[in-house]
């Protein structure tokens, strides 16, 4: 390959590189406007918090309420037709 047509190569990968630079800071700052405007997390972050729940749940490390085992029973009464609230 000849000089010209690396350093054509080479500017051409650098301009792709700068372009999506600009396009991934442009979206940042769109989502984190709108997260302060709005208060609803950017797709980025929930993204985030969902892997680092999936990791912790892959060590057994997640914090998960653990159940006491308390029952709430019933009590099953039959209402005829005086005892109905109106």
């Amino acid at each position: 390959m000849s000089l010209l047509a690396r350093f054509f190569m080479i500017i051409l990968a650098t301009l792709v590189l700068f372009f999506a630079l600009v396009l991934i800071s442009v979206f940042l700052l769109a989502s984190s406007i709108r997260w302060l405007i709005t208060g609803k997390k950017p797709t980025l972050v929930l993204f985030a918090q969902a892997y680092h729940r999936w990791k912790n749940m892959a060590k057994g490390t997640a914090n998960v309420p653990k159940s006491d085992g308390d029952i709430i029973d019933a009590e099953v009464k039959e209402i005829s037709k005086d005892n109905r609230l109106r």
